[in-house]
């Protein structure tokens, strides 16, 4: 479904420039209105009916103190916002808030600069104080993803951070689910991913001793024609931390359309508990080039982010971003064994690994085992020596040819993988039996 969706609002997309474009119209106001009227019309196509949605423009978000944002290009709502008198503007509370867009026709350095405190905004004026269950599942699982470790059982979480590197991304990504998404959408501008790249880090680095540039500033998404930078916060791209740095922005050519589909129906699927089938049998891998990892140091006596630049050959920025096939974990008989405990049992402490291990006549070495366990994303160790799930829903299944394999099923993904590879639909996957 997302994929026929993507082709058909790229087309939209197309046809709406060509019309602004051959509208004759020289006043820019008019001609930002026009861009802004464009992505209001992709919008409601994009969202479902039946939640209460509605796209607004040129508005401003209220929160409980009264506080307001400034002048928001588009945004996203659920609900009826507070009509202004004699204007086709409105007045929305925080909580309402899904999605906030700043459009522009060109996108330049200033321009990008003036998108972007336009939604810093965003998150001065939220209060982030609403309790709803749907930020709690969307910040596990992003936690999940970016630390590769299960939720904290033990207070305070202090004790549980294993650097002050770990805290900070930890308190991003609890604002992030609370915060509506901060989208630039730029039609035209820079002519190719390294130029975008290139003038954000310039931006980065002009403002290297201005307040409000953590990864948490930072939009969600912003797209200039087919080239995007996208957060990988988890939500739903994942950037996992790698040697205590987040590698937490990234870039891609092509697809502009489908990032922002994922990012929008995902959060809506989250907020509304929306079937995982709108994302269509979701076997294929998007890649994205790396950009920019983060990490927290002290210099003079100060504690601020650090950002490392990659710096990629110019053969990664191909037109499109080439996708790969989603494949399930591949799993030794040994760690098969000790995942279906866990699927079972919750918890086998480190020193009960070759108790269990007897029950199949093996013995492992348990350092260099569960190491090769924690690489399968599979599992986690907690603070009391024991491994545990990392996933919701995980099943492993024994597949001709192939062997052991595992994954979390939450969604249907694995079943829908082993189903592609037998060519036939499986009504319970408890129950699958090879011949």
């Amino acid at each position: 479904m997302i994929r026929t969706f993507e082709d058909l609002l790229t087309n939209l997309v197309s046809a709406g420039r060509t019309l602004i474009d051959n509208s004759g119209i020289n006043h820019r106001p008019s001609i930002g209105d026009m861009y802004e009227g464009l992505t209001k019309s992709i919008l409601e196509k994009t969202v479902f009916a039946g939640l209460n949605l509605n796209i607004i423009t040129s508005s401003f978000i209220e929160n409980k103190k009264g506080e307001r944002s400034h002048e928001m290009d588009v945004l996203l709502i659920e609900g009826e916002g507070q009509k202004l008198p004699f204007a086709e503007k409105y007045v929305v509370l925080e909580k309402q808030v899904i999605a906030v867009f700043q459009v522009k026709k060109t996108l330049t350095k200033q321009l990008l600069t003036d998108a972007y405190f336009n939604l810093k905004n965003v998150y001065d004026v939220c209060e982030l104080e609403d309790e709803n269950e749907y930020s709690k599942r969307m910040l596990r699982d992003a936690y999940v993803g970016v630390f590769k470790m299960g939720v904290h059982r033990s207070k305070p979480l202090r004790k549980f951070f294993e650097s002050v590197t770990q805290e900070h991304i930890f308190n991003c990504l609890r604002a992030e689910a609370y915060l509506p998404l901060r989208i630039v959408i730029g039609y035209q501008g820079y002519s190719s991913e390294k130029g975008l790249r290139k003038a954000f880090y310039e931006f980065l680095g002009e403002h290297r001793l201005t307040n409000g540039f953590s990864p948490l500033h930072f939009p969600n998404l912003i797209i200039n024609d087919q080239f995007s930078l996208l957060k990988g916060n988890g939500m739903p791209y994942i950037s996992p931390m790698e040697n205590n740095k987040w590698p937490f922005f990234n870039s891609s050519s092509g697809k502009p359309i489908l990032h922002l589909l994922e990012l929008l129906w995902s959060r809506l699927s989250y907020r509304f508990n929306l079937d995982a089938g709108i994302f269509g049998d979701d076997l294929e891998v998007e890649s994205v080039n790396r950009f920019l990892s983060c990490n927290m140091v002290h210099v003079d006596g100060r504690r601020g982010w650090n950002y490392e630049y990659t710096d990629l050959p110019k053969n990664n920025f191909t037109s499109t971003m080439p996708s790969s096939a989603w494949e399930p974990v591949p799993l030794t008989n040994e760690q098969h064994h000790v995942i279906a405990y866990l699927c079972k049992h919750t918890f086998l402490r480190l020193t009960k690994i070759n108790w269990w291990m007897e029950k199949i006549g093996k013995k492992v070495e348990v350092e260099p085992f569960v190491e090769g366990l924690l690489a399968t994303g599979l599992v986690y160790i907690d603070s009391c020596k024991e491994l545990r799930l990392l996933t919701e829903s995980c099943q492993c299944f024994v597949v001709p040819g192939v062997g052991f394999v595992g994954a979390d099923n939450k969604t249907g993904k694995l079943t829908r993988w082993l189903e592609r590879r037998i060519g036939k639909k499986i009504e319970n996957v408890l129950h699958v039996k090879f011949k």
